[in-house]
């Protein structure tokens, strides 16, 4: 009987749910993303990263500039240090009508592996 109650039950939920969702309206979407507090993200494509590119990470901070593209990384660039960052950890956001590029990482985290991972140039014998 127990069973049969949550059968009936679950049945009941699953054919209510269509018609509990509340319909759009295409002018209160547009009105909710003109507000000034909307960002959208989106992923990036190799070709809009290129040289010279602002980079900021995922708290608004600037990291970098994109110095170049290396196989699947790209190498940033801030100062005197560079930053080499796979490009899976880019995405582009739009905010008050302008794109921004960002990574995923913090800058503290990308100067951490800049200092941890520069290798001496090998020597030719």
């Amino acid at each position: 009987m127990i069973k049969f109650m949550l059968f009936a039950a679950g049945t009941a939920l699953a054919l209510a749910g269509p018609a509990m969702a509340q319909e759009t309206n295409d002018d209160a979407v547009e009105a909710a993303m003109n507000q000034d507090n909307v960002m959208t993200v989106r992923n990036v494509t190799r070709p809009e990263l290129s040289a010279g590119l602002q980079i900021f990470d995922a708290g608004g901070k600037p990291v970098g500039v994109v110095e170049r593209l290396s196989g699947n990384d790209v190498i940033l660039a801030d100062g005197g240090r560079e930053f080499s960052v796979p490009i899976t950890e880019f995405f582009a956001y739009n905010q008050y009508g302008k794109d921004y590029f960002a990574t995923r990482a913090s800058k503290a985290a990308l100067e951490a592996q800049a200092s941890t991972s520069r290798k001496p140039l090998a020597v030719a014998n």
